[in-house]
């Protein structure tokens, strides 16, 4: 692994640095409407946050058992930026398996959400990611046979920026893992439409959209349903939207 001075504030985070990877994403993504939509049947401005940590925590421990979480810039709270990445062998290693879940803490998102919030994740968001991913890689034919490396959540605080985070982040992943084989794919579901043109740069091509919740008349994104943006890159930015035909999705 190369470890050149662009990366030396670049760390692969371990169980202890949950809570500062966790409190990073809370404030990333304090007005992203897939986070506010998971908790806006709550009241309690105390306990929206408690939730909302404690699903972040759930995420970065998952992955830090049976994926990889960096973190950029470390301070006495936090980490400036923190991406959480799922890997080719994730699966493998359990990252869906009961036990890393109850490690995780999803046991505890499971209770302190209520039944609405335990709908919203559960039942929702969770599974519409996990089967969207599994949809295209098994129907598309572009994708077939590749290695997946999926950026869960990247998230930056206020102080990141300006600093580019975000490229030392993708360059890091890019260098010492994504890029050195050439079946390697990279996938991420965006929340954030403004974040396209983002990862455009970074070699990503739109897919397709989905959505959680329901999106009809006088509804309004965050507070009754969330769009978010599938993107896929190709091992060293290849442009697979111009690749052979996509094979007909299975109904």
């Amino acid at each position: 692994m190369s470890t050149p001075d662009q990366f030396k504030n670049i760390r692969i985070l371990n169980i202890n640095d949950t809570t500062k990877a966790a409190k990073c994403l809370l404030a990333a993504f304090g007005t992203d409407d897939l986070a506010t939509l998971l908790v806006n049947h709550i009241d309690d401005p105390k306990h929206k946050v408690l939730c909302e940590l404690s699903l972040y925590e759930a995420y970065v421990r998952q992955h830090i058992m049976a994926g990889l979480v960096l973190g950029i810039n470390e301070t006495e709270e936090e980490f400036e930026t923190v991406g959480v990445w799922s890997l080719p062998d994730s699966i493998e290693k359990g990252l869906e398996s009961f036990s890393t879940l109850m490690k995780s803490g999803y046991g505890k998102v499971w209770e302190i959400y209520g039944e609405e919030g335990r709908f919203k994740v559960f039942d929702g968001m969770l599974p519409l990611l996990h089967d969207t991913c599994e949809r295209i890689l098994t129907t598309d034919s572009r994708f077939h046979k590749k290695k997946l490396f999926t950026l869960v959540y990247l998230g930056s605080t206020e102080a990141a920026r300006g600093k580019g985070n975000v490229r030392k982040m993708f360059d890091f992943m890019f260098q010492n893992y994504i890029d050195v084989c050439p079946d390697n794919l990279s996938y991420l579901e965006s929340s954030a439409l403004s974040n396209i043109p983002i990862y455009e740069r970074f070699g990503f091509h739109f897919y397709e959209d989905i959505m959680l919740g329901e999106k009809k008349a006088g509804s309004e994104p965050g507070n009754d349903y969330a769009v978010m943006n599938v993107m896929i890159r190709g091992t060293n930015g290849h442009d697979w939207t111009k690749d052979a035909p996509v094979s007909s999705p299975k109904l």
